[in-house]
């Protein structure tokens, strides 16, 4: 037996109320939504109208959800949720279809940036959105449709682009990169008696990423005894950054495989040391849970992946 039609929400009504329930305020469900106060306050007094039931209840300057709306909550969320992932996935079949690609502003402008004209020229129909973060975005909420994240490797190495799947890029080393004049300041200061990797790193800046450990780490790996500490250090908290000051000749350098290669088959920086770490981390490709990769979204896995495995193999 169905329900009565006056039970049913739209899909706007049902959007603010799991919005107000969220955020226990009519202003920032608003704010969220993109719609007028009034608006939102209305479509909650509809709801209650209909149902002939309080939904809220004021507490302090907020708002709390009534027992009646915490018992149906959960599947309104679930509803709204479902029904924007099919809005979503239908117009990502549109002909004219957008790609929207997550990814560290770092590998976009590096790497992603300069070949990606290459991939518009192969698709066409595809128009590319690059949301560019240094966060874990939640890829139904912002509509990602792929992104890019540095992920602990899968045990898995036989993943394929199905669901969630996670598509691992070719395991990476950190290495030492710095501008060849540089190097040559700092080793035209050498002493007869100083051992080179010791010398060199205790003469030269440190160009450092913030909140990472990856200088303590290599140093801790190959040069024991020999803290690093007490180094002078320049700071970033992006590797394009880093990079861009390692070129400059600015230190000493410590970055993933991935940013440096291009720098060094052109020569704009070399690397002093045949030491390398590994990267605790593995660049993965990520698709909505709900959703996984679409069409658009596995073909641009397959040139990415593609154009990385011809990168690294360069390493």
């Amino acid at each position: 037996m169905s329900a009565p039609r006056r039970f049913i929400p739209t899909l706007q009504e049902a959007r603010s109320l799991d919005a107000v329930s969220r955020l226990n305020s009519v202003s920032a469900a608003a704010r969220e939504l993109n719609l007028s106060q009034p608006t939102v306050s209305y479509h909650i007094s509809k709801l209650e109208e209909r149902w002939n039931t309080k939904l809220f209840r004021v507490k302090g300057r907020n708002l709390e959800p009534t027992e009646f709306l915490r018992a149906i909550i959960p599947e309104v969320r679930t509803v709204t949720h479902q029904l924007e992932h099919i809005g979503h996935l239908v117009g990502s079949q549109y002909h004219q279809k957008v790609l929207s690609i997550g990814i560290a502003p770092s590998l976009a402008s590096i790497v992603l940036q300069p070949r990606l004209a290459a991939f518009l020229k192969r698709s066409p129909d595809i128009n590319v959105r690059i949301c560019a973060a240094n966060r874990f975005v939640n890829l139904e909420e912002e509509r990602i449709d792929v992104a890019l994240r540095l992920l602990p490797r899968p045990h898995s190495q036989g993943a394929e682009a199905s669901g969630n799947a996670l598509l691992p890029v070719p395991r990476e080393h950190m290495r030492v990169v710095c501008a060849p004049d540089y190097l040559a300041s700092l080793t035209a200061e050498l002493q007869p008696t100083d051992k080179p990797d010791v010398g060199l790193l205790c003469q030269a800046q440190l160009i450092h990423e913030d909140e990472t450990v990856h200088w303590a780490n290599y140093f801790a790996a190959f040069l024991a005894g020999h803290p690093f500490e007490t180094r002078p250090r320049l700071t970033f908290n992006n590797a394009d950054m880093i990079l861009q000051a390692a070129i400059s000749g600015q230190g000493f350098a410590l970055l993933r495989d991935v940013y440096v290669m291009g720098a060094l088959r052109k020569g704009s920086l070399v690397e002093p040391f045949d030491t390398r770490l590994p990267c605790e981390r593995v660049f993965q490709f990520v698709a909505p849970e709900a959703i996984g990769y679409t069409q658009p979204a596995s073909r641009f896995v397959s040139w990415f992946g593609a154009e990385l495995k011809t990168l690294l193999g360069q390493a």
